[in-house]
């Protein structure tokens, strides 16, 4: 059986798309739709009408939360400069701060690697110093160092239900990569200030996802996490949901197989 794409339905995502995109870019007219008339004539309402009317859309994750969740999967994936900075103007424009966005950048650091963080950062700063104004909401989150390793530790702790003081391995390179991870990753990322612990939770998962299935333990050790954290499986969903636009739909396919899978077990606990 053959889909009509056109008619009512598609009428709707279209109206549900460019509203979204217009909250977006704070333009009547989405430069997406003439972006690709001379090449690719309708795929800039096929971004409109997919992209931003059927998954930017949905209920279940507000639209900064989504904006940051954007912003997360390009600094991870590292190779769209151009989108990134699109999304952080329309994170602004949405209502996140200056410091939303830093921390949501610099908290995909171990993930992402340090080049695509430096990259990252360097679109953020060109996009700040283009704001008309001073917007007032400096970045202030920081970690003080010499307690890196202790704060680490305890958020580790909490995050996958450790109860040993170390962690596994004790010698060599193992150890190394284990305090690598205590100190820096968890320590002086993760336990910076500026981004409370369910938004670091949801980045990560959109991060993880985007990263595709050698990922699949840490993601679905965030997937717990948030839960924790007083987030839900609903903006869990959301945000692999929308790793589909951004990442790829196998990608959020595997993600969702996760998310199934976790909290189909967590649900299976006894009381």
């Amino acid at each position: 059986m053959s889909t009509n794409s056109t008619g009512p339905a598609a009428d709707d995502r279209m109206e549900r798309g460019l509203e979204t995109i217009r909250r977006i870019e704070r333009a009547e007219r989405p430069g997406v739709l003439d972006g690709f008339s001379d090449v690719a004539p309708g795929f800039g309402e096929i971004i409109v009408g997919y992209a931003f009317g059927d998954i930017c859309s949905r209920p279940g994750l507000e639209t900064p939360t989504r904006q940051l969740v954007t912003v997360a999967a390009l600094t991870t994936l590292g190779n769209a400069a151009p989108q990134l900075s699109f999304h952080v103007r329309g994170a602004r424009n949405v209502g996140c701060t200056r410091q939303d966005i830093v921390e949501t950048v610099m908290h995909l650091c171990p993930y992402a690697g340090f080049p695509a963080t430096v990259e990252a950062l360097k679109v953020v700063a060109a996009v700040f110093e283009a704001e008309p104004e001073p917007a007032g909401d400096e970045t202030t989150g920081s970690a003080a160092a010499d307690d890196s390793y202790e704060r680490g530790l305890q958020m580790l702790k909490a995050l996958d239900g450790l109860t040993a003081a170390e962690p596994a391995g004790s010698q060599g390179s193992v150890t190394d990569l284990a305090r690598c991870l205590i100190e820096f990753a968890l320590g002086d990322i993760s336990g910076r200030g500026g981004l409370d612990a369910r938004t670091r939770e949801i980045v990560s998962i959109a991060a993880c996802t985007a990263l595709g299935t050698p990922l699949r333990p840490q993601l679905e050790t965030h997937l717990r996490a948030l839960l924790e954290a007083g987030g839900t499986e609903e903006e869990a969903i959301e945000t692999v949901l929308q790793m589909a636009v951004y990442a790829g739909i196998p990608t959020a396919v595997n993600g969702l197989n996760a998310v199934r899978d976790v909290y189909r077990t967590a649900a299976r606990q006894p009381a």
